[in-house]
């Protein structure tokens, strides 16, 4: 399977007209990333399993049309094409195939139900954009819509499965974003792929009945940015619900955070607090409880091992203080410090922890850009050890460097 998808995408990216015609573009990119332990929310590129990376990408725009080919090499994974796709765009409307990252969230920092804390997923997506264009709604109203459906793989049994995705955002006026978001696991070995399943996946019941074993996910997301001139502040939140009742999500886990961005000072600087939590109570008639959220009793929330939301996994919470200051034009610093809690009911299969686990994380980093290169490093202390994911307290170090020609 890894060797059509390079001849594919090797035939797509070459085998058209000559590359340097005048609306076509070749650009072609090597990055390498290095980690030198493990630690929760890795960055850089590197997925948890990563110490080293090195890639290779071959980007291909043809106006309408566009490839990208990624190779990455690690001692764990050999070649892997995680960032390959092909795409093609027609006014609103983008359809592609690929294994792209997604981060369906308005928070920079983490998703509660697509993030990049796993490997991306293998897919067919489609999606649409577009201004409304009308005068009685402000010139800055907008809206886009994006679905997926594509594989996992070990969330069901260690083996594959498939994952539908669907979001929508609006945005009424400038500053004010919504977002209402889906994800269905469903398929895979012994699991119906069939039109009924189908359909409980898109937007039927699958709480009961011959479909009860689809794992939805679905909820919503708001983000305001007040005016400049009344304060530089930004409030954001999702809250995502791991089971249905009535046909609508419940048993909700949450996020938010609020940020305080100022551009007009000396340094321009970005600061703010985040708060995740995935912990889950039982309702009053004894349904989700401890440990529920990212799981179901046919499928895991994950992707080669990982979970696809937020880092701390299920049962879990985190407090985080972030900034980023611009200290000259080439120059950005970022700071982080996180207090987290892991596997807060001490479950025995939790994929982090045998026990619960309580700590912080702090990183302190910087990112140089200077016409084609980039170079991020970042210093990191951890005081907890997560046994399970093969994390240990300590310190560590971790950098990126990128050449685009």
């Amino acid at each position: 399977m890894l060797k059509l998808w390079i001849y594919f995408l090797f035939l797509i990216t070459f085998g058209g007209q000559p590359v340097f015609a005048q609306n076509q573009l070749l650009s072609k990119n090597i990055s390498f990333a290095f980690n030198s332990k493990k630690f929760l929310g890795l960055q850089n590129g590197l997925r948890s399993f990563d110490k080293g990376m090195s890639k290779l990408n071959i980007k291909y725009d043809m106006g309408n049309t566009v490839s990208q080919l990624a190779f990455s090499y690690d001692g764990h994974n050999n070649f892997i094409l995680d960032g390959s796709y092909l795409q093609y765009t027609s006014d609103i409307l983008t359809f592609g195939v690929g294994s792209i990252d997604r981060h369906w969230s308005f928070s920079d920092n983490t998703s509660l139900i697509l993030s990049k804390n796993a490997r991306p997923i293998k897919s067919i997506y489609l999606k649409l954009e577009n201004r409304f264009n009308h005068y009685l709604l402000p010139s800055e109203a907008s809206w886009s819509f994006e679905t997926f459906n594509g594989f996992t793989e070990g969330s069901l049994n260690n083996s594959s499965s498939m994952i539908l995705g669907a979001r929508a955002t609006l945005t009424p006026i400038l500053g004010l974003d919504f977002e209402l978001i889906q994800t269905s696991q469903w398929g895979g070995k012994g699991q119906s792929t069939g039109i009924s399943a189908l359909g409980s996946a898109l937007f039927l019941d699958s709480n009961a009945g011959s479909n009860s074993n689809i794992n939805k996910m679905a909820g919503f997301g708001i983000s305001y940015t007040f005016p400049t001139k009344l304060m530089p502040l930004r409030i954001y939140g999702q809250a995502i619900g791991e089971d249905e009742a009535g046909n609508l999500p419940s048993c909700f886990a949450y996020l938010a955070g609020i940020e305080w961005k100022n551009i007009k000072i000396k340094y321009p600087t970005t600061v703010g607090i985040e708060a995740v939590d995935t912990r889950i109570n039982r309702t009053t008639h004894g349904y989700c409880g401890p440990n529920t959220f990212y799981n179901n009793n046919t499928y895991d929330y994950t992707n080669y091992g990982d979970t696809m939301g937020a880092t701390v996994d299920t049962e879990g919470k985190s407090l985080e203080f972030f900034g980023k200051s611009q200290i000259s034009q080439n120059i950005d610093i970022k700071y982080s410090t996180k207090l987290v809690t892991i596997n807060d009911k001490n479950w025995v299969n939790h994929r982090l922890s045998l026990k619960r686990q309580s700590g912080l994380i702090n990183s302190l980093g910087f990112s140089w850009v200077k016409n084609n290169i980039t170079f991020n490093g970042d210093i990191y202390s951890q005081n907890l050890s997560l046994k399970k994911a093969n994390i240990n307290s300590g310190y560590g170090v971790n950098f990126s460097s990128s050449i685009k020609f």
